[in-house]
């Protein structure tokens, strides 16, 4: 059984430039998330977070570990991952004798606890078995169990499906609330609308299986013709199924039977398509389907004949299978399975609960989704709201997490609302993605969100409806405020504000001010810094990115980057465009490192994959000065990931050198970034290689032009950033020569080729962008200083003076900074208000503040000082492990 697992040796150790130091810890992993299941969890005698902890451990085929693969892509599925089973054994004691709970035999592999456990330490195994063979155990892990509170405790399967054996209309409990839901929602003015637009629907014609658009295919590879072909298609199944499901919903508000045969008319129609044609055959459009069947099948039920009955059922299950037969044994252990999670899963859950009596099959369908729900959501996240793909694709994901929590809140009898990182995510909007401001600049699609968009104002508001969080509404109220026309149609959230209506509902609001100005997202690597996170206009923000996630699925290679956004617009973010998920634009410049602000070495981007991962050990937040620590120094490299050579070897591309990709050899790159008052960011980069490399220092304006300026010796560049919004001046610094190029094309053109569309339906022009590099003279050791002005006013002339020693002052709008740059020197910054109210120290220089010598408490911390009043407040940080370290892979560290 060991030979199953993949150990990750040196996980981590504690050091700080050779020397043994607390504060710093240096990340020697190959990855912290593996793309499937590595290693088992919870093992090591580690504390759990919950006392509801799930039990996860890599797959089988009877041989080896489950390859990574998922839906869509064109590695083969290992033929044997449907012939296991697999069961538990959980005690407290290493004999099982005590408090035994032995868990059935199973398909998949997690096994979600469904009481709370009692504290203390707790004894676990697995077992396979291949197609009813000899069952294989594991060795025995263990685990601690501190007395805390479970914030959900999830009934066992069998009650859950107990509690789905209601009749029909049985989705979103309808046939305990149908009467509520239809009193309730009489006088509801949206409800109104929605009726009214229900009747114009009926008046449509039977759609036909044809393309939705049409995409000329000459000249293109056998590769791009079959996404062209699926982009021509994208889109019908929800045309197609969401007038079905409209018109269910109108009978449930009215019940005119008008709606309801109509409905039948139309569910009909699709039934009769062909599940593997163009049309209805893929993963999304044959998705769409399925849930509109069960949206009818569940509503119209006593409208079928046995006949048409016996029709529907034979296709949902035709569809379903489909999707299902695929998941168990792999699809719980993916790091995230993009399309299931982010439609498929839905469109299955719905299907699967209204024909649960009647397709013996469904029971097994719909207790896996339970499972794997209870045990992996939020897979992109743990507790703190964030999200790792970007907000652009963030997106995607938000009508899933909406209705699939209703569902399974309604089966389960538990509010999946109520998790922590549900409740956390109203933070991580407020700060990624301001009502006024842009976002983040980061991951697929990110261009297509340059401000507020409708999408995510409607999720906003949908969560209002289960969060009871002032700032969250506060956030929808300013978006409603700037957008009342997002608001007055029909959207994919309205059947839930319906089912979740209240007339007398007052949604108390509070402005953010009094949230501390920056915040940090640790397990997806995001610290976001802002000026004044509640003011209507002219907010400076900053934002640092460092994922431990590394670049899987729709992330980026984008450890330690930065995105800079002043009144709304986005002056320093990501290039490039968002064409398809892989080709030579995508995987040669917009996914890559050469798309963002952060550091290249020899030219080389960051590896793609987990393994290329970075994250974020320190983050300050004070009254007139905001800090972030990220760490890279793990993100480069070759690529590892047979997932992304897989899709370098589709379009005949080797991810060498020649392609940017190779390993320059980097040790270290940890990046310091302070945003002070008065429109004032730094950024100061430690990095180390083990050979004399280039370091380039990249800035991206999608949106802006920049403009080289003279430079001040040679070690000294400036530019600025012509734009529509303020005065934007840039000053890099260094201690031996460097040279800046600025210029405006991409690495790889980018080309629209299959035509796609922005948030508007309009196809996105791809324009040429402005980038600048500051590359160094060959060195091992290097330092950059980096001083920025983001302001209404006229920047101030930067005058830097070298001190001797490698050190380098600067007095500049109110601030004395001072750092040093000669690498071989330790590392130090001291950033100093004239005023003598802030003070922030990182290194060992002499610290003087208001009068008085200070001094940290750990060598290489952080500090930062602050007058309050007649106070002086002493913050002082070391790095500190995101979740993914304390509570996954924490057993393999180094101790």
């Amino acid at each position: 059984m060991k030979k199953l697992l993949v150990p990750i040796f040196a996980l981590l150790t504690i050091s700080a430039y050779g020397q043994l130091n607390p504060a710093v810890v240096t990340l020697t992993a190959e990855k912290l998330h593996a793309r499937v299941r590595e290693w088992p969890y919870p093992v090591n005698g580690i504390t759990v977070p919950s006392c509801t902890p799930s039990l996860l451990w890599p797959a089988t085929n009877g041989k080896s570990v489950v390859l990574p693969m998922e839906s869509g892509s064109d590695l083969p599925e290992d033929p044997n991952i449907g012939n296991i089973a697999y069961k538990i054994l959980l005690a407290s004691d290493s004999t099982f004798s005590r408090d035994v709970i032995a868990g059935a035999p199973q398909r998949w592999a997690v096994y979600p606890l469904h009481q709370a456990l009692k504290p203390g330490r707790w004894y676990w195994k697995y077992a396979y078995s291949l197609k009813g063979g000899q069952w294989v155990w594991s060795p025995v892990y263990d685990f601690v169990v501190e007395a805390k509170t479970a914030t959900i405790v999830p009934p066992p399967v069998q009650e859950v499906l107990e509690r789905n054996q209601a009749p029909h209309p049985r989705l979103w409990n309808m046939s305990k609330i149908g009467e509520v839901f239809y009193h309730n929602n009489l006088e509801n003015p949206e409800a109104k609308l929605f009726i009214t637009h229900a009747e114009k629907l009926m008046r449509e014609p039977l759609p036909a299986e044809q393309p939705m658009r049409v995409i000329d295919t000459t000249g293109k590879t056998s590769l791009e013709k079959k996404k062209i072909i699926e982009r021509m298609y994208h889109g019908f199944g929800d045309k197609v199924g969401t007038p079905v499901r409209n018109l269910c919903i109108a009978y449930q508000l009215t019940k005119d039977e008008r709606f309801i045969q109509d409905a039948r008319r139309r569910a009909l129609n699709i039934a009769r398509m062909d599940p593997n044609g163009l049309a209805t055959g893929d993963d999304f459009t044959s998705g769409a389907v399925l849930e509109a069947l069960g949206w009818f099948y569940d509503a119209g039920y006593k409208t079928l004949s046995n006949d048409e009955k016996a029709l529907l059922e034979q296709v949902i299950r035709i569809r379903a299978k489909r999707v299902y037969d695929h998941l168990p044994n792999r699809f719980e252990l993916h790091v995230s399975d993009n399309h299931v999670w982010q439609i498929t899963l839905r469109n299955l859950a719905i299907a699967t609960v209204a024909v649960s009596t009647e397709i013996p099959e469904a029971r097994e369908w719909l207790s896996y989704m339970y499972e794997v729900w209870t045990a992996r959501f939020p897979i992109l996240g743990t507790t703190d709201g964030g999200w790792h793909e970007g907000n652009g694709y963030f997106r995607v994901n938000y009508k899933s997490f909406i209705y699939l929590s209703q569902l399974f809140s309604d089966f389960s009898g538990v509010n999946y609302f109520n998790l922590p990182w549900m409740q956390q995510l109203p933070y991580y909007m407020i700060y990624t993605y301001p009502p006024r401001s842009a976002s983040t600049a980061t991951g697929d699609m990110w261009e297509n969100i340059p401000h507020m968009v409708k999408g995510q104002a409607w999720f906003a508001d949908a969560l209002t409806y289960k969060i009871n969080n002032p700032y969250l509404n506060w956030y929808v109220a300013e978006i409603r405020k700037d957008h009342p026309d997002f608001f007055r149609g029909t959207d994919d959230y309205l059947f839930f504000r319906l089912l979740n209506y209240d007339p007398n509902r007052k949604p108390v609001v509070m402005a953010p001010q009094e949230l501390p100005k920056s915040r940090k997202f640790a397990d997806v690597g995001v610290v976001a810094m802002h000026e004044d996170l509640g003011r209507d206009s002219g907010e400076l923000s900053s934002y640092l990115l460092s994922s431990p996630f590394g670049s899987s699925g729709h992330g980026h290679a984008s450890q330690n980057a930065i995105t800079v956004n002043f009144k709304g617009k986005t002056i320093f973010g990501g290039s490039g465009y968002y064409s398809n998920f892989s080709d030579r634009h995508n995987l040669l410049d917009y996914r890559t490192s050469k798309a963002y602000c952060t550091i290249l070495a020899d030219s080389l981007s960051q590896k793609l994959g987990e393994e290329g991962y970075g994250w974020i050990p320190r983050a300050i937040s004070g009254r007139h000065l905001q800090y972030a620590l990220g760490d890279a120094s793990n993100a480069y490299g070759d690529i590892a990931s047979s997932f992304w050579l897989d899709r370098f070897s589709q379009i005949n591309i080797t991810p060498d050198k020649s392609n940017g990709y190779g390993d320059p050899g980097v040790k270290l790159f940890r990046r310091h970034l302070l945003q002070l008052a008065g429109g004032i960011i730094i950024m100061y980069d430690e990095l180390e290689a083990k050979q004399p490399v280039k370091w380039t220092t990249q800035f991206h304006t999608p949106y802006y032009t920049i403009v080289p300026g003279e430079s001040t010796g040679n070690n000294q560049q400036h530019f600025t950033v012509a734009n529509d919004v303020g005065n934007v001046a840039v000053s890099v610094i260094t201690n031996t020569p460097s040279a800046l190029v600025v210029h405006d094309k991409f690495a790889e053109p980018a080309v629209n080729w299959a035509k796609v569309t922005d948030d508007d339906g309009k196809i996105k022009d791809f324009t040429l962008q402005s980038h600048a590099g500051i590359t160094s003279s060959p060195a091992k050791l290097f330092r950059f200083l980096t001083i920025m002005q983001v302001k209404n006013g006229q920047p101030e002339r930067v005058k830097v003076v070298a001190t001797g020693s490698g050190f380098y002052q600067c007095d500049l709008g109110g601030w004395y900074i001072q750092a040093q740059l000669d690498g071989d020197k330790p590392p130090a910054i001291q950033v100093s208000s004239k005023q003598d109210s802030t003070f922030f120290n990182y290194g060992s220089l002499p610290i003087r503040f208001a009068g008085k010598t200070y001094a940290p408490k750990i060598a290489a911390s952080t500090m930062l000082l602050e007058i309050t009043g007649d106070k002086v407040k002493q913050i002082e940080v070391t790095d500190e492990l995101p979740d993914v370290l304390e509570y996954d892979p924490a057993p393999y560290r180094q101790k």
